[in-house]
């Protein structure tokens, strides 16, 4: 009986977990015309597949082919676009980007992505700053380099 009971509880659980609200945060609207991958000119190339964007995005790579350190530079995630981002490139909620991220400083394994509330200041840091690569809105990335992420200019 006591089985019976655990897989019981093991169901409804599994239920529950179904419908909590962590997974309508990645029913997020998303942004009109996509999300941009922009760049430095220094070090980028002007193309990469996105399960390369996705490894640099997340830290695995740290270094440009040319040597350039790379610099990460993110809209917040409790921005449209940062929720977005979080979405639709790491497939994870704002919450869980978020704790990623902080994992990888905390262990070591990475230094802080740098987090702007307006895509201004974004797209300043980024054309500013060597090696810096970001995700905005296409529609506000005219102006500056941007990466053809598998044959397309948005994501």
């Amino acid at each position: 009986m006591k089985i019976i009971n655990y897989i019981f509880i093991f169901v409804v659980s599994l239920m529950l977990t179904s419908f909590s609200p962590i997974e309508n945060e990645l029913d997020i609207p998303q942004i009109e015309g996509g999300l941009a991958v922009i760049v430095n000119s220094k070090g980028a190339p002007s193309e990469l597949p996105l399960s390369k964007v996705k490894s640099i995005l997340k830290g695995e790579q740290q270094r440009w082919k040319d040597g350039a350190k790379i610099t990460l530079a993110f809209m917040k995630t409790s921005t449209p676009v940062g929720e977005d981002m979080a979405k639709r490139v790491f497939g994870m909620t704002s919450k869980e980007l978020n704790k990623y991220f902080l994992a990888q400083v905390f262990q070591g394994k990475m230094s802080s992505p740098q987090f702007f509330d307006s895509e201004e200041d974004l797209l300043k840091y980024v054309k500013n700053n060597d090696g810096a690569i970001g995700v905005a809105s296409s529609k506000n990335a005219s102006g500056i380099n941007t990466i053809t992420v598998d044959g397309k200019k948005s994501i």
